[in-house]
């Protein structure tokens, strides 16, 4: 089997993919080789996927951003994420993180929100997508507190974080799998988690709603899709494939330690959270739209 995603390598979506293929492998036996198509955020890949042999052997690695917030932000709409696939399941949900360079001399998200107050659209967070899950995070916060601050994308996940790193690039909201690790060694400061809680995997970093944000909350999520023609059969085989893989118990200690949340379900299931997912973000997407417009 072929598992399409739209995202380089340090993406939350290439690391879920690598551990989901080793994962079918070892517990249901199914081969599968990870195709990387980058380009458009992901909705090249998406239509690639779309456009395979609906037989089970190619599959896409649907997020947040290709399956609710690109037919939104996009005119006219790529794709129709019900219509022009088949859904699944859902793979994974985690929470984003939010840290910045530790020679800005912020250490809460009060400190962040006064410095984004009073140096207006100065202060820098990075993403690798316009309408991804870390720059809708970033629009959330921006929303709920008032503030501006000015978006630079990166093509490469890997430079994001390389300029992230360096101070090139003052913050970042982004998975948690890729940002926890940097925190604890200190090239990071962690401010907050966009979870209603704290995570098990880091107990010691507040939510950004507990740290003062009143109504914050959002996770990043995976699920896997095939073509829209692919046979009722062949999908439910694949769900309970991926459900197995998922709730493996190796498979569910590795993604619990990363502060990753393994899901799986039904198709019908992935569709109404999909479906969901899109209503719930169309207001923050139309802020969005009309800041690019206005900008």
């Amino acid at each position: 089997m072929k598992l399409v995603i739209g995202f380089s390598p340090g993406s939350m979506s290439d690391d879920i993919a690598r551990i989901l293929a080793a994962a079918l492998h070892e517990v249901c036996g199914i081969a599968v080789t990870i195709e990387r198509r980058l380009g458009e955020n992901g909705i090249a890949a998406a239509r690639a996927a779309a456009a395979a042999a609906p037989d089970g052997d190619t599959v896409f690695m649907a997020t947040l951003g290709t399956h609710a917030i690109a037919p939104l932000l996009n005119a006219p709409a790529p794709y129709d994420p019900l219509r022009d696939f088949a859904p699944v399941a859902l793979l994974t949900q985690s929470p984003m993180l939010l840290a910045c360079h530790p020679s800005l001399g912020i250490r809460s998200v009060a400190d962040l929100i006064a410095r984004a107050s009073a140096q207006n659209d100065q202060l820098t967070y990075a993403t690798s997508a316009i309408g991804g899950a870390p720059h809708l995070a970033a629009e959330l916060f921006m929303s709920l507190t008032g503030t501006r601050m000015r978006h630079l994308r990166y093509d490469e996940t890997e430079k994001l974080y390389a300029d992230l790193e360096a101070g090139r690039v003052a913050l970042s909201f982004n998975n948690i799998a890729s940002m926890l690790p940097r925190c604890r060694r200190g090239a990071l400061i962690a401010l907050g988690l966009s979870s209603a809680q704290r995570s098990t995997a880091a107990p010691d970093i507040p939510a950004i709603a507990e740290a003062g944000v009143a109504g914050y909350e959002m996770s990043n999520w995976t699920g896997l899709v095939a073509p829209p023609a692919t046979p009722r059969h062949v999908v439910e085989h694949l769900s309970a494939a991926v459900d197995a893989a998922l709730h493996s118990t190796q498979v569910a200690a590795l993604l619990d330690a990363q502060g990753i949340a393994a899901r799986g379900g039904s198709p019908e299931a992935f569709a109404q959270f999909m479906t969901a997912e899109r209503a719930r973000w169309a207001p923050v997407v139309a802020r969005v739209k009309h800041a690019n417009a206005v900008g």
